[in-house]
């Protein structure tokens, strides 16, 4: 053990402080702090950002793509709080200023997409040979592109279960299908089929071999003989004994303790052979006990003034373990005591060995660490909160609930701290009353989770502090800032700001700092005024009948993006726009990946305002795949689940069958308005078209429990008043169409697969009109689409010959 010499090193928030000052001194102390706190939450995070700095400072201010990654976020955290000299390290591949994720093997960072690229160009996929992301594999581990991949025909989740009945026959089947659905993502079909083609490939998974498999595959066996179903649990290869298999080793998967005996080496501090749970600087293994007494964990406690390892960090200082030990009551789990308990402020105390004792929860019937006990059981934290034996009236207001701290409710405590916020010297200012109003309107808890994040407190203590103007322009100079977004339209909602396309506003200064990358200036105002005159004067047209959409903005972004690489990739090749011929186009075409095709456009525009010649152009792009529909006993089977299978959510429901029976695009049904359900009595209609569309049922019953239970997941403002039928998470705003369309995916619907199904199946039995009428299908397209699946005079000849009602 450390002797009581031993002298602990420096706080790493000292260091990167000293460091911050000898480049900026301007920044104050508390700024470099907050700065350090929202980049390195812990501790191994803020002594790895102390090390890298100490031994190289210049990580700061050099956009050097080195160092570890937390430097790249301590950077983007300074820049918040105002740092005008600290620079973020650009990627080393494309030179852009993204978040760094990945480390090449020269020691330099890259950001994600050239981490990819640079993946794909050593893969090829195995249907088209072309260099490709892996995307997928097929059966037999080979990469497979977006373009070529396929899903297998049938359910996968009915073909686990026939395995695993094969081998327990007297297993009930609903039970087995519940448990094979309870290991993987709701509607990953892909991983359902990965795991049949495991147990398919190896005979003797289910009947003890499962030592062979994969994780997957173990958490199924468990699922399984949890759930009464007589398959054989696996033995752990290296002590023999039925245990959670959580760890691999040589091959096979094995359990913790085995894992640990294998991986354990001589402590280079006790020189016990232990496991090993971290390694100094040097490599040298340290066992879990001697860790905690080196000296890059020792503190100087602030109440014995002693040097130890830490117990606990207060604001007040650093205490060590003899000096934050809990307070002595009776347990209230065991009726043991006194002894040294947790929670005594709550009322529920508990002592150390029952709060490490999992417990069946009464209320969710999970098995979770206990946080109460009742007369009727258990009960885990959430359920707990829920339990109304846990509700206590507020000191404050006298609201019933679970209190949120100090004897106060969640509304309380969040209006405490907003005026805490935004307040200076124990005043707000009164043009922050609306602000004030606006983040105490809605869900308390939501609201204090939104508080809760550093980039929120910067924001209103830019507002207190009067740096921030309560206008769009002030906002916008607090970018790039999440909950500036939150925040920004739950003004607007309340009109407290007005209303603008936040879109078109985005789009406008992604440009100009897009365009930074071409060095020269004439090549620089040349893309801008490509952009101002090409792009944003047709949006602008535009946006008298309709904000900018994400589907518009996206392919801006890629016409201006590709235009910028094109113009870099001249310079890098020794020529500049006016000099371009069709060799450097046509190698600039064959040099990368089919992105390059966006600079179409551009080429197209410098061609007819003459700054290239005459005979230049990008061909347009071929599309090497078409939209394959949906097959139809899938869709109806599909269609068949989300009519009857109560555990989906009713928003997806209702929306996948708008996409599967009716042929609804995502952006019109995100885009439904509350108007749009009409409720007459015991009918219900929805207005797609010009004519109400007369709901059958369940989906009549669908729309009316979405209009009573309707709620997005709005963290700031009152969401009560929506106008849209799916509320998004941004107040007075709609779903968006992308996250719709990703929790439809997640059931096995994708929207233009479906949409193509269903248009195929409807334009054989309804007319051109009628299609558009009730589902608001251009007339070109119902008109198109009729014309390949059938004649309307069919519908007519039909309709003739119904029998017809008698009243």
């Amino acid at each position: 053990m450390t002797s009581a010499s031993a002298v602990p090193l420096p706080d790493p928030d000292d260091l990167v402080v000293l460091v911050v000052a000898g480049f900026e001194p301007d920044l104050s102390e508390e700024a470099v702090r907050q700065a350090v706190v929202d980049a390195a939450a812990s501790w191994v995070k803020r002594r790895r950002l102390a090390r890298a700095l100490t031994d190289d400072p210049d990580l700061l201010t050099s956009g050097r793509p080195e160092g570890p990654s937390v430097v790249g976020d301590f950077i983007r955290s300074l820049l918040a709080h105002g740092s005008r000299r600290a620079v973020l390290p650009k990627c080393a591949g494309c030179g852009s200023v993204k978040k760094l994720t990945s480390l090449r093997a020269d020691g330099k960072r890259v950001c994600s997409p050239c981490a990819h690229n640079t993946r794909a160009a050593s893969l090829s996929c195995v249907e088209c040979s072309r260099p490709a992301r892996v995307y997928r594999r097929t059966r037999t581990g080979e990469v497979i592109c977006r373009d070529c991949f396929r899903l297998p025909d049938g359910d996968p989740v009915a073909l686990i279960s026939a395995a695993v009945t094969a081998v327990a026959p007297g297993a009930d089947p609903a039970a087995v299908r519940r448990a094979v659905e309870s290991i993987v993502p709701v509607g990953n079909v892909y991983l359902m089929f990965r795991l049949l083609w495991e147990i398919e490939d190896t005979p003797g998974l289910l009947t003890g071999e499962g030592a062979k498999g994969s994780a997957r595959a173990a958490r199924l066996i468990t699922a399984l003989t949890d759930a009464g179903v007589s398959v054989t649990a696996p033995a752990c290869h290296g002590c023999g004994e039925v245990r959670q298999l959580t760890h691999v080793f040589a091959g096979r998967r094995c359990c913790l303790l085995c894992y640990r005996k294998a991986n354990s080496a001589a402590c280079g501090h006790c020189g016990k052979e232990r496991a090993v749970a971290t390694r100094r600087p040097d490599g040298t293994p340290l066992c879990s006990v001697c860790t905690r007494h080196e000296a890059d964990r020792l503190i100087i406690c602030v109440l014995c003034d002693r040097v130890r390892p830490v117990g606990r960090r207060t604001k007040d200082g650093p205490l060590c373990g003899a000096c934050c030990r809990p307070t002595l009551r009776t347990c209230s789990f065991c009726g043991k005591g006194p002894r040294r308990c947790y929670r005594a402020s709550t009322g529920m105390p508990r002592c150390d060995t029952c709060s490490r004792t999992r417990q069946t929860c009464v209320g969710c019937g999970k098995n979770k660490y206990a946080a109460a006990r009742t007369e009727d059981g258990h009960l885990c934290e959430t359920c707990w909160q829920k339990n109304p034996v846990s509700f206590n009236p507020c000191r404050l207001c006298g609201t019933i609930e679970y209190l949120h701290s100090y004897g106060r409710c969640h509304s309380c405590v969040r209006d405490q701290q907003v005026r805490d916020t935004l307040s200076r010297d124990g005043a707000m200012h009164p043009s922050l009353q609306p602000v004030h109003d606006v983040l105490v309107a809605g869900g308390a808890k939501a609201g204090l989770k939104w508080l809760a994040q550093p980039s929120a407190r910067t924001i209103l203590d830019a507002l207190a502090d009067g740096t921030c103007p309560l206008t769009h322009e002030g906002l916008d100079a607090l970018l790039p800032n999440k909950s500036v977004a939150f925040l920004r339209a739950a003004l607007v909602t309340a009109g407290v700001l007005p209303s603008r396309d936040e879109r078109f506003a985005a789009l406008e200064q992604w440009i100009a700092s897009t365009t930074e990358a071409v060095t020269d200036d004439g090549e620089r105002k040349l893309v801008r005024r490509f952009a101002t005159w090409h792009h944003l004067r047709r949006l602008r047209r535009e946006a008298a009948k309709h904000p900018v959409t994400a589907t518009q903005a996206t392919a801006v972004r890629a016409s201006i993006r590709a235009a910028v690489a094109l113009l870099v990739w001249l310079r890098e090749h020794g020529t500049e726009l006016g000099l371009c011929t069709k060799v450097h186009l046509d190698g600039w075409i064959d040099g990368g990946s089919t992105t390059r095709y966006d600079a179409r456009g551009f080429v197209e525009w410098c061609r007819k305002n003459r700054h290239i010649g005459k005979d230049l152009e990008i061909p347009a792009r071929e599309k090497l795949s078409h939209v394959r529909p949906t097959g139809e006993d899938e869709r109806w089977a599909v269609s068949r689940r989300l009519m009857h299978d109560d555990g989906l959510a009713i928003e997806d429901r209702f929306a996948g069958l708008l996409v599967l029976l009716y042929a609804q695009p995502l952006t019109t049904v995100s885009q439904l308005p509350v108007t749009a359900v009409i409720v007459e009595d015991s009918q219900t209609s929805l207005m797609l078209g010009d004519t109400p569309l007369l709901l059958p049922d369940p989906l009549d019953q669908f729309a009316r429990r979405l209009l009573a239970r309707r709620r997005g997941h709005i963290t700031i403002g009152a969401s009560s008043d929506s106008p849209w039928l799916f509320p998004g998470a941004f107040a007075g705003q709609h779903l968006s169409h992308e996250h719709l369309g990703t929790r439809l995916k997640r059931l096995g619907i994708y929207s233009r697969q479906g949409r193509t199904s269903a248009l195929m199946g409807l334009s054989t039995q309804l007319p051109a009109a009628i299609l558009t009428e009730l589902l608001g299908i251009s007339p070109e397209t119902a008109t198109a689409w009729t014309q390949e699946g059938g004649h309307w005079a069919r519908y007519a000849a039909e309709l003739h010959d119904r029998p017809q009602r008698r009243g």
